[in-house]
């Protein structure tokens, strides 16, 4: 009632939301504060009452027979979940390509007779070149600047090691149609090995979706700690990314500590390639400054030996002048 004594609504006190869900075959009586709440990974909103319900030893259950149940199915988005697939997939294969041809690649050679290779053009070079000529020839010095490195040949490595599974792993993977296979890559002198890729039958993938989309999660996301015999495909491999290029800076990997990263502020100005570069510049400029003085101390010298020889040209002539008038 209002201060008047006219009565302007009613109140009612809210209830729980209680109801009986059988999730996978198993009943479960669940009661809820708020009408939507979360269930075996969907959000469940409740928009009405169904049934009655009684208050049975201090306990509120619905009457048996006052309400017909409510069952619906679901599915997930194969859509969505093929198209993030084939995009991991295309990815990864461009990933391991860009490694395997990075340390597999072969310098150019200026000359197949003696093997001479493409050095940096000095300043004193570019001089007489155009600047498409210097592009050009750059590009071709920078061919199999990382030839053998042996940290990407590692992560290739371990990288491809990932997706060659053996035993229960290996077909459920080849079920759900990814599997990898090999092509020969660039012809080395000393690296041999083979293009590792990842293949995908799209229709095979869909199957195993509609059949089992647990398997296909779990074949990719399980893990040791949640309970899983072993890690799942990108665990793994996520393990192996870290190890080499995780750019937090506390636990840099090998390749960021080696030669920094953009999405590693810290690591730009302090990595091993950034330090050697500053060793060599300081061991340039303080050659240069030692040749520098023995350019002075021998420009000294010089100067004094033609002062000297001067005074003795003027002391011959001297005497020769002396000579001549005896």
């Amino acid at each position: 009632m209002d201060a008047t004594g006219k009565e302007v609504g009613t109140y009612t006190k809210g209830q729980d939301a209680i109801f009986t869900a059988t999730v996978n075959g198993k009943e479960m009586e669940l009661k809820r504060a708020s009408n939507t709440f979360d269930m075996d990974g969907m959000s469940v909103t409740l928009k009405g009452t169904f049934g009655e319900y009684e208050t049975v030893d201090g306990k509120d259950v619905l009457k048996p027979g006052s309400a017909e149940p409510v069952t619906f199915t679901t599915t997930s988005d194969s859509d969505a979940i093929v198209d993030a697939i084939k995009s991991f997939v295309e990815d990864y294969n461009e990933m391991v390509k860009e490694i395997h041809d990075a340390y597999s690649t072969l310098p150019n050679e200026k000359s197949s007779k003696d093997h001479s290779r493409y050095m940096p053009l000095t300043d004193e070079d570019k001089k007489g070149m155009s600047e498409t000529a210097i592009k050009a020839y750059e590009e071709k010095a920078k061919q199999g600047i990382l030839f053998g490195e042996n940290d990407l040949s590692n992560l290739y490595r371990q990288l491809t090691s990932t997706i060659q599974m053996t035993g229960a792993e290996n077909a459920a993977f080849k079920a759900m149609g990814i599997t990898s296979s090999y092509s020969d890559g660039l012809t080395t002198l000393e690296l041999e090995d083979r293009l590792t890729t990842i293949n995908l039958d799209e229709e095979a993938l869909r199957n195993a979706l509609e059949s089992d989309p647990d398997k296909v999660r779990d074949a990719f996301s399980k893990t040791v700690d949640n309970g899983a015999s072993s890690n799942g495909l990108m665990f793994n491999m996520k393990k192996v990314l870290d190890a080499y290029a995780n750019t937090s800076s506390g636990s840099m990997g090998l390749l960021i500590q080696k030669a920094g990263s953009k999405y590693s502020p810290n690591s730009v100005n302090s990595n091993s390639l950034q330090k050697e570069y500053d060793n060599f510049t300081t061991q340039i400029e303080k050659w240069q400054t030692k040749m520098s003085d023995q350019v002075d101390y021998y420009t000294r010298q010089f100067t004094a030996l033609e002062q000297l020889v001067a005074q003795m040209n003027n002391q011959s002539s001297m005497l020769a002048g002396l000579q001549g008038g005896y």
